[in-house]
């Protein structure tokens, strides 16, 4: 039986060479010609995964989604695949798109013929309660490849803290903490659409870009003392930019979240809730308490090198194959 991993991007074939070192070199890894930027595009990419592939053949999906498309389209064509679902990325948001994704992953995460895996264990048990399911999740952190240091050798400013990013930011939050603190420069990076719906809202404290080359981003989070970045999901989301903050030595802030608990554990960062005061004491404190801020984002990024290295997540994978 044959073993497929299809991707929604072929970009991402850089990262997943580290596959070919361990006993994951047997997935056939299968790459669209171009970023699947739609269902349609999605949609297509899947049907030919499933043209190509043979009964009782192994379908692994990069990306949740298109898993949710295979086992739909093998449900309504009568055909026997095996599906893997990574990193299962399911909002609990009361909107009309996500009745309609609950409404498509239940049935299918229910599915025996599917395995799923999720970033953090919490947030396995939170996907179950909102569908009402008892579904068992592999869990499988997302890798940290490392490389994500720019060995930045600049002035770091004082009094600064810095959020940026796509997914699941609560930027509303985040501008609320930044009025509460005049006195700290919140540095930021965020997508146009988000830029142009809060740029009214912005403070004189608030210096603000948009869609800037990933280098620009790394330099200006470099730039700045920490990392502070209030989340509007429980969800994964923002770790690829928690990634990059550990590798360069900057401590993160984040919203207290079913997945965050996982990863920032044991000193590793600091959560906060929904209220402004506990935001605005935690940067304060770690502001003014550099050694310890410096002490957690290294005990993040030890952690980030133990428990989420690609030679754990292909030893992982593979025994979800094997087993």
């Amino acid at each position: 039986m044959a073993i497929y991993m299809l991707f929604d991007n072929p970009a991402d074939k850089q990262n997943m060479t580290f596959l070919n070192g361990y006993e994951t070199a047997k997935i056939r890894q299968v790459y669209p010609s171009q970023k699947c930027n739609s269902t349609k595009e999605m949609l297509t990419a899947c049907k030919d995964m499933i043209r190509q592939s043979a009964e009782g053949d192994t379908i692994i999906c990069w990306y949740d989604f298109m898993a949710v498309l295979c086992w739909w389209l093998c449900k309504v064509q009568f055909k026997n695949r095996k599906i893997i679902a990574l990193n299962i990325l399911l909002k609990d948001k009361a909107t009309a798109k996500n009745k309609l994704a609950k409404f498509l992953y239940k049935p299918m995460l229910k599915s025996k013929k599917v395995q799923a895996t999720v970033t953090s264990k919490k947030y396995g048990e939170h996907l179950n309660e909102m569908l009402g399911i008892q579904k068992q999740y592999t869990l499988l952190h997302d890798t940290y490849h490392g490389g994500y240091s720019i060995e930045y050798e600049g002035k770091v400013n004082p009094n600064t803290v810095f959020c940026g990013g796509r997914n699941g930011r609560d930027w509303e939050l985040l501008i609320r903490i930044a009025q509460a603190m005049p006195e700290v420069t919140f540095n930021c990076v965020m997508p146009k659409d988000k830029y142009e719906e809060y740029k009214e809202n912005f403070g004189k404290n608030m210096v603000v870009k948009s869609d800037i080359p990933e280098q620009e981003f790394l330099e200006f989070m470099c730039q700045s003392q920490l990392v502070v970045t209030p989340l509007d999901t429980e969800a994964p989301a923002g770790l690829i930019a928690f990634y990059q903050a550990a590798a360069n030595g900057k401590m993160a802030i984040t919203s207290d979240t079913v997945t965050t608990q996982e990863y920032f554990a044991d000193g590793r960062g600091a959560l906060c809730g929904k209220d402004i005061e506990d935001w605005k004491n935690k940067i304060q404190y770690y502001l003014q308490n550099r050694e310890e801020a410096d002490v957690s984002a290294a005990k993040f990024k030890s952690f980030l090198e133990r428990e989420c290295s690609e030679e754990k997540y292909a030893k992982i994978l593979w025994e979800m194959l094997a087993g």
